[in-house]
């Protein structure tokens, strides 16, 4: 755990952004993990795949990565390539198998629409379904370099009615739970 930690600092060292966002996205992973029951080593995984999901973006053009207004069409297909290219990264070294699979689809929507494999429901890995939603919760609530940060309210709105397009109805729920229970925030039930 402390080399990947190591390896991710180094490799976010460029991007304070990237970095702070990949702490808290490990945090939420190794939260709902923990509120979906899963054993310790789930959670542990859930902390690794969180801390490492990102380490593909070093090789996304700085201006691109940085950009304060919206991406064009071009520079939206360079910034997709940062899932397959932190798995790629990855996929050298022993042990992080499970990993690799993980970081490639954590951008796949549940409805089949997302990338890079267009795969939906359940054929997306169980982790990759939940960073999906972790990721987005921290990307709306800090604030971006183009833009400002949502309220927990509408964060949550928003992740409730993304809910089986996007994101897995299921772990939306289970998020949901896991928010309230966090922050003492009063949330309705997913339908």
């Amino acid at each position: 755990m402390d080399a990947i930690e190591d390896f991710c600092r180094q490799i976010y060292y460029c991007d304070p952004y990237t970095s702070m966002h990949a702490e808290h996205v490990a945090d939420l992973m190794a939260g709902l993990a923990s509120q979906m029951g899963m054993t310790s080593d789930e959670i542990s995984l859930a902390y690794m795949v969180g801390v490492m999901h990102d380490v593909g973006k070093i090789k996304t053009p700085v201006h691109i990565l940085t950009k304060p207004g919206r991406l064009t069409v071009d520079e939206f297909e360079v910034m997709k390539r940062h899932a397959d290219e932190g798995a790629l990264m990855l996929a050298v070294s022993e042990g992080v198998e499970p990993i690799v699979r993980i970081m490639r689809h954590h951008h796949e929507r549940y409805d089949g629409k997302g990338y890079p494999g267009g795969l939906a429901g359940e054929a997306i890995p169980l982790f990759s379904r939940m960073l999906a939603i972790c990721d987005s919760f921290d990307a709306m609530t800090t604030a971006r370099c183009y833009r400002t940060p949502v309220s927990l309210g509408e964060c949550l709105e928003e992740i409730r009615r993304c809910a089986g397009s996007q994101f897995d109805p299921a772990i939306c729920r289970e998020f949901t739970e896991f928010i309230r229970e966090r922050f003492g925030f009063s949330v309705g039930a997913l339908d």
